[in-house]
């Protein structure tokens, strides 16, 4: 079964700094939870509560603040590193009146200005997906760098290298643009010789039944967030979206909750 090739990083770098329009500042990839605020309360926060708040963030690909609109609420210094300037001067204009902000722009697989041992939490959601297993490897060989002694990253990314026969051919399709040499395998074997622990892996669905995505979590030997490695898998990852996407509308929680001329109709309803 063939797939969609994605983009080598310069591809990325035109595709997301050029040609891609942003016609709701990236919130259009939360429509199927509701609304960026359900996804997250519903499903972000929850898997980042042990590690909030904390003193200070790193974002890699903040695209233009969807999800570093809650995050900075959590911490003393968010600083955040995209591949493209477009999303950086975005986020600097959405961001404007918070000096706890900093931004830094990356090449790809390296964290450019940020100190050793200063992050006390990375996080990346929704956009190392799109990067391959050289990137991966570069980030996790700075996470080693950057992390502080008790700091924890929390990385999303492509698991579709682990669908692959034994010809190196994907048995599944590769519909949402997925680094097709990534896996969950790869990433904790990057943690391995980066001298990091990976101590937990959730494999998810992504639109199907494949598990092509996973969240993974990295760690220094001996830290606070140092355990025995566990990894799951959640098929039900879709289900969560479509229960966030049910209370949203429900509640009014999301777009619709914040849409004044929404509340408004509905109270002279």
């Amino acid at each position: 079964m063939g797939g969609i090739r994605v983009p080598s990083v310069s591809e990325n770098l035109q595709t997301w700094g050029q040609r891609y329009a942003w016609p709701k500042g990236g919130d259009e990839w939360s429509d199927v939870w509701g609304g960026t605020e359900p996804l997250w309360w519903g499903t972000l926060f929850p898997r980042l509560r042990p590690f909030l708040p904390a003193p200070v963030i790193v974002e890699i690909g903040p695209g233009f603040g969807r999800v570093t609109q809650y995050l900075q609420r959590f911490a003393e210094r968010l600083l955040l590193v995209d591949l493209t300037q477009k999303c950086l001067d975005a986020c600097r204009e959405r961001f404007a009146s918070l000096p706890h902000l900093a931004y830094f722009r990356t090449e790809g697989s390296t964290l450019p200005g940020i100190p050793d041992g200063c992050a006390d939490l990375v996080v990346s959601y929704d956009s190392l997906v799109h990067a391959e297993a050289d990137v991966l490897q570069g980030y996790v060989r700075e996470l080693a760098r950057v992390l502080a002694p008790d700091g924890v990253a929390f990385l999303h990314h492509s698991n579709l290298g682990a669908f692959r026969d034994r010809q190196g051919r994907l048995t599944v399709e590769n519909g949402h643009w997925r680094a097709e040499s990534m896996s969950a395998d790869l990433f904790a074997g990057f943690c391995a010789e980066s001298g990091l622990r990976c101590p937990s892996q959730e494999l998810l669905n992504w639109d199907g039944l494949s598990l092509m995505d996973c969240i993974s979590t990295a760690a220094r030997p001996g830290s606070r967030h140092d355990r025995p490695h566990r990894r799951v898998e959640n098929r039900l990852f879709m289900h969560e979206a479509e229960r966030a996407r049910n209370l949203a509308a429900l509640y009014g929680l999301g777009d619709a909750g914040r849409d004044p001329l929404a509340c408004r109709a509905a109270g002279s309803a």
